[in-house]
């Protein structure tokens, strides 16, 4: 069967990776009916390269990833268009042509493919080769079974071309643009699929500073976008069950890091793994171990996992912080970390929200204190009081934090 399928590669200043993403695109055995770069606000020789590689170039100054891909595919003519990150590239010559058969046999609307680091140097990138083993051959893989997977994404994918244009394209008001993409198109009954036989290669965080960035990015729009959807919940079984089971993983990981500073805080003079939260955290291990063997052999898996699990455990408690601060104090992330060198920017909490925040907080805090003082117990009085005066220092601080000026973006001003 013939296919006939538009490569979009979104870039911005990506000189030193385009040319192996161009490359890789062309030499697919199903080849392309056109590569198109996108070159958004480029200050370094990437349009030139991309073009001496034989891409077409569209070069704007959107200065975010949707919106120039948007504008792409409006240049799209054929019946299936890919997306490739620049800093990425097909693992084979045949990952296209894997997807595109999946899609016909299957139906899907989109799909997007297994994902693997393509330098592993440091421990961030160990750790992310752990994570995204263990979250494709798990994750994606059960979600297919239910019928709704959860992202489609953003590094790599393959859609029909009147599906993706049938929800508006990508989303411009979402940090997780794949999140949101996914969203919509299974909303609109355009099934969204996984491949896991197709490979496509990333550049992973090297540092600290960029793994809190796209951790960051990345938990903060899976909550805006959970939230946005929230009414999915009583209208899509598929649905119910892919984020529910998400939402129960996150309460049993907080659970388990809450137990751990309860312990902490008493001396482990209670102190009872298995029965606090040892058994989850060892099945979870097994899964992962499992998992990530399955996908990436075992000496590979034996080899990162002490990586994974020091970065790991550290960008899950960044994440459930995260989640936390959208959801409960309502701040939220609004700017693309990490990109066109912009700063963090994140909203202040309503007047209205920290009003309520402190009186639960103190709230409870004084229901123990009494329970405590009815029932004699000192320290349960003494716990109490303490929550509740730290909550109410809490609230003064807030507020006289949110009578300073707030600091504007110079670069999303610009936009």
């Amino acid at each position: 069967m013939t296919y006939a399928v538009t490569v979009l590669i979104p870039a911005h200043d990506e000189a030193d990776f385009i040319a192996d993403a161009v490359e890789s695109a062309l030499a697919q055995t199903v080849r392309p009916v056109r590569v198109l770069v996108v070159a958004d606000a480029c200050t370094d020789d990437t349009a030139g390269i991309a073009r001496r590689c034989g891409a077409d170039v569209l070069e704007v100054h959107q200065e975010s990833k949707p919106r120039s891909l948007n504008l792409a595919l409006a240049e799209v003519t054929t019946e299936y268009v890919a997306l490739l990150d620049a800093d990425g590239y097909f693992a084979s010559p045949d990952v296209l042509e894997t997807c595109l058969v999946r899609m016909g046999e299957k139906g899907f609307g989109g799909v997007c493919m297994s994902v693997t680091p393509h330098s592993v140097k440091g421990v961030f990138q160990r750790s992310r080769t752990i994570e995204w083993a263990a979250a494709h051959r798990m994750s994606r893989t059960v979600e297919s079974w239910h019928g709704w997977v959860a992202v489609l994404s953003g590094c790599a994918g393959v859609y029909r071309t009147d599906a993706v244009r049938s929800v508006d394209g990508w989303s411009t008001d979402s940090l997780c643009e794949d999140v949101e993409l996914a969203l919509k198109m299974n909303r609109s009954g355009l099934r969204a699929g996984f491949v896991p036989g197709a490979y496509v290669c990333v550049r992973d965080p090297g540092s600290w500073r960029v793994y809190w960035r796209q951790t960051h990015r990345w938990a903060a729009g899976w909550a805006q976008a959970l939230y946005k959807h929230r009414g999915l919940f009583f209208r899509s079984w598929g649905f119910t069950r892919v984020f529910g089971a998400m939402l129960v993983d996150s309460a049993l990981l907080a659970s388990g890091y809450v137990s751990l500073l309860y312990h902490l805080a008493t001396g482990f003079a209670e102190f009872d793994t298995f029965r606090w939260m040892g058994w989850w955290f060892l099945v979870m291990g097994v899964i992962t171990l499992g998992t990530a063997s399955l996908q990436i052999g075992i000496r590979r898996t034996l080899v990162n996992y002490p990586a994974y699990l020091l970065v790991g455990t550290l960008g899950a408690l960044l994440s459930l912080w995260v989640m936390f601060r959208e959801w409960v104090l309502g701040r939220h992330l609004t700017s693309w970390t990490g990109r066109q060198g912009r700063r963090t920017v994140i909203t202040r909490m309503s007047d209205r929200r920290r009003l309520v925040l402190t009186a639960i907080g103190g709230g409870a805090g004084g229901l123990g204190s009494l329970l405590g003082a009815l029932r004699h117990r000192p320290d349960l009085t003494l716990t109490g009081a303490a929550a509740t005066g730290s909550v109410l220092v809490a609230a003064v601080l807030w507020h006289l934090v949110g009578r300073l000026p707030e600091r504007v973006d110079p670069a999303a001003a610009g936009t």
